[in-house]
């Protein structure tokens, strides 16, 4: 397949209309959008929505992840032999908020010695960062599944521990007579719509309880930083990573928050997946990555 079809097949999804990624690649809108006729005619299936923002069909996603792949390694072997254009090799990588905020940091101190490639971080919940690196919106992802993507290689990093916390002076006001907390009525924090950790040792103590009980008040704070804010502050319970605790919290000696015993902790397995067909730049990558988890999980 032509590589500036599908160049202009990348470019379409990333600026969201013909016209933007014409622009993008310096040619007029007639010739891009030959290009774009003629990839799917050799492809035999319409790749892109006529819509805008522009979306890939389920071919265009298989064939989304082929042309970034192509276009990384096309720009890493001119750039090997000397007739790139002098640019950086863009490492796009799915990172799950918790592990950004913590060991992935040292990642970041080592990418600052790199003169030859800039990352792109896109934040998923870890549950769902291998959907960005089926779709090929990344190179590589840091997720919870073991099974690798097609096309990709799978990394078992470590795990990742989860305990409830919450305000003190907030379990105490939803005490029952017997000193028992209700934890139907007390309000939970989630990440994100798609934060599960809550929602799974809540459906423990209910399963515990072998009854039925109503919903909680739920809260969703979508950052790392306000989310711990938000606990301390007595908003609601949240599952919290042991490296984010503050001191004393585990040890029960904080004078503000606990642990929950009731509703436990949660081990996270993560794993790195990337690009099978990698790069220098990419190994280079993975190695520090795989490092930072030893040393840090």
């Amino acid at each position: 397949m032509n590589t500036d079809h599908l160049r202009a097949l990348a470019a379409a999804v990333d600026e969201g209309t013909f016209d933007a990624a014409a622009a993008s690649l310096r040619i007029s809108g007639s010739a891009f959008s030959q290009r774009i006729k003629a990839l799917e005619k050799d492809a035999g299936q319409v790749l892109l929505t006529r819509t805008v923002p522009v979306t890939t069909t389920s071919a265009g996603d298989r064939m989304l992840r082929l042309a970034r792949q192509v276009a990384v390694l096309e720009d890493e072997a001119r750039r090997s032999i000397g007739q790139g254009t002098g640019g950086r090799t863009v490492l796009s990588v799915a990172v799950n908020a918790d592990s950004l905020a913590t060991w992935f940091v040292e990642v970041l101190r080592q990418a600052a010695t790199w003169d030859d490639a800039v990352l792109q971080l896109h934040v998923e919940d870890q549950e769902h960062t291998h959907e960005l690196l089926r779709s090929g919106t990344v190179i590589a992802a840091i997720t919870e599944s073991p099974a690798p993507v097609s096309g990709c290689l799978s990394m078992e990093l470590g795990t990742m521990d989860y305990h409830a916390v919450a305000a003190s002076s907030l379990l105490d006001r939803h005490r029952r007579d017997d000193g028992s907390v209700d934890f139907a009525s007390v309000p939970v924090q989630d990440f994100g719509t798609r934060d599960n950790l809550q929602r799974a040792r809540l459906a423990a103590w209910r399963a515990a309880q072998d009854e039925e009980t109503q919903e909680p008040p739920r809260h969703q704070i979508p950052t790392v930083g306000a989310f711990n804010a938000a606990v301390a502050a007595g908003l609601g319970w949240g599952m919290i990573p042991a490296g984010q605790l503050p001191d004393g919290v585990l040890h029960g000696t904080h004078p503000d928050l606990v642990t929950i015993p009731e509703l436990g902790q949660s081990q996270v397995g993560l794993h790195w997946q990337r690009w099978s067909a990698g790069t220098e730049a990419l190994d280079r990558l993975t190695a520090a990555v795989q490092q930072a988890a030893r040393n840090i999980m």
